[in-house]
């Protein structure tokens, strides 16, 4: 009777709810936790995913099952993750394709980046790389340039999809180089990446991790990078920013995320584990085969993060006339 008392008494002052809000805090996780990716199987992004999940499962003691969810442009993923109770149980990984630049081409998004997701933490980036097949007679970037503005839109630099990540980092070149480049989109970096190779594209941009073993082959050669610093899997190739044009920043950043209103004291434990991963030095290997550079970072404003980079992907959209396929 005490009992029943006492748990009515909580329960009409709004205590009881609070009270079994922080013991389910407390236990967490009491069962498995998903983590959604939004790719298909095999690629780069779902084996750091994987990765990931196999490394807050050894810490949680619970099991993380992975869920592809393909398709959308990344958005059938984002959208189902959003849409998950904020408890913990639903983690989402993905990066800038999805957080940002399909609110720079697209009139209407099925989820918000800012409002429907908070960070747990960034994971690591992937570099870009502007390429050219092996026996191409332009050998470095200062005679592309040259070359481009002596024969406005009659070279082509290939892309391996219209608004992907590939696609900007060709836009932002060219508009920090001012010149004028047709643009060749493909479906994917593969098809792209055999074209180049059999010289039936001049130039292309891709990832790190499709260029290193082939410039390690010499089938092609890497004229810049894209990123601030130089790549550790491409150490001999110069950043653009070197070669002046310091504007011509972009990298692929890959952020765990859960649904917004998930406990801070959840978001700070699985922000912890993340970190530790991550730093750990066969974790930081198993990215590496994959062209991963771990590089763990906590955001002190999301929403501010991921508005700035919104705007300014747009404005390179909407001056290139970058859309959706």
């Amino acid at each position: 009777m005490i009992r029943m008392f006492l748990l009515a008494a909580m329960a009409s002052a709004g205590l009881l709810g609070s009270a079994n809000v922080a013991v389910a805090q407390a236990n967490y996780p009491e069962k498995q936790l998903q983590l959604i990716l939004p790719f298909p199987a095999g690629g780069a992004s779902d084996v750091v995913g994987r990765i990931i999940a196999s490394e807050l499962e050894a810490r949680l003691r619970k099991p993380v099952i992975v869920m592809n969810r393909p398709g959308g442009g990344t958005t059938i993923g984002a959208r189902e993750a959003a849409n998950a109770a904020p408890d913990g149980y639903t983690l989402f990984f993905s990066s800038n394709s999805t957080f940002t630049l399909q609110n720079a081409v697209k009139e209407t998004v099925p989820f918000d980046s800012a409002r429907d997701f908070e960070p747990i933490g960034q994971i690591g980036t992937i570099g870009m790389v502007l390429v050219t097949h092996r026996d191409n007679p332009i050998k470095d970037v200062a005679a592309l340039v040259a070359a481009a503005k002596a024969n406005p839109d009659k070279l082509s630099l290939a892309s391996f999809g219209a608004a992907t990540i590939s696609h900007f980092a060709g836009e932002l070149f060219k508009s920090s180089a001012g010149i004028k480049m047709v643009h060749l989109p493909y479906k994917g970096s593969a098809p792209a990446m055999n074209d180049l190779i059999g010289k039936h594209i001049e130039y292309h941009v891709d990832t790190v991790i499709a260029v290193k073993p082939q410039a390690e082959a010499g089938t092609v050669r890497p004229l810049a990078v894209f990123s601030a610093k130089r790549s550790a899997f491409l150490p001999d190739v110069p950043t653009l920013a070197e070669l002046g044009y310091p504007k011509a920043d972009i990298i692929s950043w890959g952020t765990l995320v859960v649904p917004k209103g998930t406990p801070a004291a959840i978001r700070d434990r699985l922000a912890g584990m993340l970190e530790e991963a991550i730093a750990t030095p066969a974790v930081i290997e198993r990215f590496q085969k994959v062209g991963f550079e771990p590089a763990f970072k906590r955001y002190t404003d999301w929403p501010g993060f991921v508005g700035k980079e919104i705007a300014e992907m747009k404005a390179l959209a909407q001056a290139a006339g970058i859309k959706e396929e």
